[in-house]
């Protein structure tokens, strides 16, 4: 059966908070035109394993079905970074409990979904990855379980864990990996005040031309004057696309490149900046990639703001988690027009109701993300479409390389 699949993936983080892999979900893009069992969905993730892949760039946990298991169908993956993903009970069948020795002994890798209960695991597993589900689990039950994995050589990674409260019980009980939405910064993490002004210097310019007059002196003066903005801009452009003749200051920027094309480069510096205040390179990606789905999708709204303004509405979504603060604690240190006020405060407007869309994607919040995206009148494959390649651009504009699940 052909589904037509939409695709999250959601980062999967060590106890340092760092991203060190993606775990894969998808949803039916319309489930009323055709019913849809989990062995053609999970068929239909195999499908676009090579470009989630390519868009990770780190490993993936990947969900897999008991007969998609022992029909062979992941054989043709032995080349991809990837753990497969398939329900602990599933084990207690034969045949699928053959077929995933059998891949193992070829250097597959599996985790399992759910507490093993009853028969001990096969010596295969012993050391595997067990994921537990937070809102599941007790708070109690959850320390109890994972100090037993732990001490039986299995790794636990706890899954939904969305709010401050769940990531710090789980992290006390020991948990050495879990999965979340987007969290604002941990505690403990020293806030760079330089840079966090920096950030708020080079948004409030951005808004300032988000109606899509051109830049002018002002402009100028900010990029060539503001240290990290000045720094981060120049070593950007002084990478090999720009070649051996690159820039040799801001001034040289803008007079070789203009300032259209300077302030078009200042988004991504602005997410670099974004990721550095919170000490958190996920956030600077998070952010572009905002940015360059707000820019697409933004375009098909009624009247429709500037591309500049959509841009900035995507960076300006994540300011609460790199700086540590609500969003309308925010919006009174800006100077934002009335479109852009409304997505940091009240998302009433279209734009702002196209970011509740893009956090129901990067959650993984299904049917939230498909009633929101008809509300405005997209359908979900479009968001989803444009969200993937959106992840393109934003890896290539920052340069970022690959990493290992470990």
């Amino acid at each position: 059966m052909n589904v037509d699949l939409l695709i999250s993936l959601a980062p999967l983080r060590d106890r340092r908070e760092r991203v060190v892999g993606y775990a894969v979900s998808g949803f039916p893009d319309d489930m009323r035109r055709q019913p849809v069992g989990p062995d053609d969905e999970a068929r239909a993730i195999l499908e676009q394993l090579p470009q989630l892949s390519r868009l990770a760039a780190r490993s993936l946990i990947v969900p897999v079905t008991p007969q998609v298991v022992r029909d062979g169908a992941i054989t043709r993956f032995a080349s991809l970074d990837a753990v497969w993903l398939i329900a602990t009970d599933a084990l207690e069948d034969v045949a699928t409990r053959r077929a995933v020795d059998r891949l193992i002994g070829t250097g597959f890798n599996f985790a399992l979904l759910g507490f093993p209960e009853g028969e001990p695991l096969p010596p295969s597993l012993t050391e595997s990855t067990i994921v537990l589900d937070a809102a599941r689990t007790p708070p109690a039950l959850l320390e109890a379980r994972v100090r037993l994995l732990a001490e039986g050589g299995l790794r636990p990674l706890v899954r939904g864990v969305d709010d401050r409260v769940t990531r710090q019980r789980v992290l006390a009980a020991g948990v050495p990996l879990y999965a979340g939405r987007q969290l604002t910064r941990g505690a403990g993490v020293a806030p760079d005040r330089t840079t966090e002004d920096s950030i708020i210097r080079a948004i409030t310019m951005l808004a300032a031309f988000s109606d899509g007059r051109p830049p002018d002196a002002t402009f100028d003066a900010f990029v060539r004057d503001d240290p990290h903005v000045a720094g981060s801009l120049l070593r950007a452009m002084g990478s090999a696309a720009m070649g051996v003749r690159g820039p040799r200051s801001v001034t040289h920027a803008l007079t070789m490149l203009g300032r259209d094309a300077i302030i078009e480069r200042l988004v991504a510096v602005t997410a670099r900046l974004i990721g550095e205040a919170a000490n958190d390179p996920e956030l600077a990606f998070l952010a572009l990639r905002r940015a360059r789905l707000c820019e697409r999708v933004g375009a098909a709204l009624d009247t429709a703001p500037h591309p500049r303004a959509r841009v900035l509405a995507g960076l300006l979504s994540t300011l609460e988690f790199a700086l540590g603060a609500p969003s309308p604690v925010i919006a009174q240190r800006l100077a934002l027009p009335p479109v852009l006020k409304d997505v940091l405060v009240d998302r009433a407007q279209p734009l702002g109701q196209l970011l509740d869309v893009v956090d129901a994607i990067d959650f993984g919040w299904w049917d939230d993300m498909a009633a929101r995206s008809r509300r405005l009148g997209f359908r979900p494959r479009v968001v989803a479409d444009a969200w993937l390649e959106a992840w393109r651009l934003a890896r290539e504009e920052l340069g970022l390389g690959r990493a290992d699940f470990s």
